[in-house]
């Protein structure tokens, strides 16, 4: 019978006397980024672009000129997958190939001036949402919020970081 309760992951202690407060913490996290994301998601559909076709453009934004098989480990996908999203980017004209100037078997991605324009648009939008939904916190809310954000982020960098070894 489901009480309602996620169960822990391996990595959490049962005799944690924190691991109800981290699970609670998660969940409120997990209920934010939901929030925040449906905004973003419908920012971006309203521009005719798909989450993958979204992701694709942040990874060139970062990473300008990866070959597919180079997107596809990315992301985590078979490169068969990330060809399809690439021809439909390259039609609408956010996104041109070319070979690589020293092994002509390998195509290279790039955005274009357009793929680039959009990119910023997306984040402008993402960004003034937030910024609207800060607008709604009290200056001690506001600043306990950094504080744990910056918090968080050091814990995420230091987790990461540990995890590659």
């Amino acid at each position: 019978m489901d009480s309602g309760k996620q169960s822990l992951p391996p990595s959490v202690e049962l005799d944690d006397p924190r691991a109800e407060q981290r699970r609670h913490v998660a969940r409120l996290y997990g209920e934010a980024v939901g929030i925040i994301d449906a905004l973003r998601i419908q920012s971006w559909s309203e521009g005719g672009l798909t989450i993958a076709q979204l992701r694709l453009l942040w990874v060139l934004r970062e990473d300008d000129g990866l070959p597919v098989g180079a997107l596809a480990e990315h992301l985590g996908v078979n490169p068969s997958t990330i060809t399809g999203h690439i021809d439909r980017l390259v039609k609408q004209g956010l996104v041109r190939r070319e070979e690589d100037a020293i092994d002509r078997r390998i195509v290279r991605n790039y955005l274009t001036d357009d793929g680039r324009v959009v990119v910023g648009a997306v984040l402008q939008v993402a960004g003034t949402h937030i910024i609207n939904i800060l607008k709604r916190l009290t200056p001690d809310e506001l600043d306990r919020l950094e504080r744990a954000l910056s918090d968080l982020n050091r814990a995420a960098v230091e987790q990461r970081r540990d995890a590659q070894g």
